[in-house]
């Protein structure tokens, strides 16, 4: 075979843009069909998402430095060395803040906050997740089957409908899906340079998600304050009780002593001053070890309040104005274009697929011909 035979085979299997426009040019109404079908749909989809509202907030929690390093740090700045650039934060390490708001407690101790929607009355965030929130219909379809088999399954079984408590430890299926709803919900990122944490609720009610957004931060707060003052708050009460227990033997040694001295006033004997010097001794160690403990009580309480950290709300959670899912037109363009490519698509492959049925089926003929 030639090269010129070669390069006319060549020729005819590369792809004409120009016919290729053409081709669609000349199919227009059927591609047009074809977006306005994609149209119609766009519009049926884009009306039938429920709308969502985001509400966020920024928070700022003060960084307390580790007492026992500093310490550390400035005994070897004596001896020549230099330990600052190790010296590390006390508390939870905020990249776990995420992990912590996404945990079964906080989710069911999120759940059990009172919320009120426009024009409604009070109910829990449980109540609002299970009774109010809507799905698209499509979801109902896709849920269908599933729930069949669940109603199956469940026929001779306690409805779950009784089930009133919410035990982290054993949740009903029912709870479980309506918790994986919630948690689904909330966000929380950590800017690791500045130390920021945001966090941000989605909710079908504006009121709802900033006030959903308002008790996240409130019990992330909580939860700081807990996991900082954990150890010293343990100190705190250990210090109390015994402070209590203290006092308790310095009372009972002092009664004992005034009642004796009362009972022996009048008294020379060597016995009874022996007993007298043995009982105020008694009472003046006991007195000492009270004093202490109720200097390390104090101490105790400073120490408790020092580790509270501060936390600075740099952004409160405020009532969302507009809609956070995606526009109505967003979907109704992204339909259109779909369409469009789907028809242009179809037109493309049909006529590559019956121009090669068309030129075998030739070739056939003219062979038959020439034989």
């Amino acid at each position: 075979m030639s090269e010129e035979a070669v390069k006319n085979d060549s020729t005819t299997e590369e792809i004409d843009l120009l016919e290729l426009a053409k081709k669609l040019w000349d199919k227009r109404r059927f591609i047009g069909k074809y977006a306005i079908i994609a149209a119609v749909v766009g519009l049926i989809v884009g009306f039938s998402i429920p709308r969502e509202y985001t509400s966020g907030a920024k928070m700022a929690p003060e960084g307390l430095k580790n007492t026992s390093g500093s310490n550390l740090a400035g005994l070897a700045a004596l001896a020549g060395f230099d330990l600052s650039s190790g010296e590390n934060m006390e508390g939870i390490n905020l990249t776990l803040y995420p992990d912590v708001v996404q945990s079964t407690p906080f989710i069911v101790e999120l759940s059990q906050i009172p919320v009120q929607p426009q024009d409604q009355g009070k109910m829990s965030l449980y109540d609002y997740i299970d009774n109010e929130i809507s799905a698209p219909w499509w979801s109902y379809i896709i849920r269908l089957p599933m729930q069949a088999i669940g109603w199956i399954t469940s026929i001779g079984q306690a409805s779950e409908d009784s089930i009133q408590t919410i035990n982290p430890l054993a949740l009903s299926r029912k709870q479980s899906v309506i918790l994986k709803s919630l948690s689904g919900r909330q966000s929380v990122t950590v800017d690791k340079k500045t130390g920021v944490i945001t966090a941000s609720s989605t909710m079908q009610d504006p009121v709802v998600a900033a006030a959903v957004t308002d008790s996240m931060i409130r019990k992330l707060e909580e939860y700081m304050a807990d996991y900082r003052t954990e150890k010293a708050k343990r100190d705190c009460d250990f210090t109390h009780e015994s402070y209590l227990a203290a006092q308790e033997r310095y009372l009972a040694a002092q009664r004992k002593y005034a009642a004796y001295m009362d009972a022996t006033q009048n008294t020379a004997r060597q016995s009874v001053v022996a007993e007298q010097d043995r009982l105020r001794n008694e009472v003046t160690l006991a007195y000492g070890v009270y004093s202490q403990l109720a200097q390390q009580l104090e101490m105790a309480r400073i120490k408790v309040q020092e580790q509270t950290p501060c936390v600075t709300v740099i952004e409160p959670a405020g009532v969302p104005t507009q809609k956070s899912n995606t526009s109505k037109a967003v979907i109704l363009i992204a339909f259109v274009f779909l369409g469009v490519v789907i028809a242009s698509g179809y037109i493309l492959v049909k006529d590559m697929f019956f121009k090669k049925d068309t030129t075998n089926i030739s070739d056939k003929k003219s062979d038959t011909q020439v034989a």
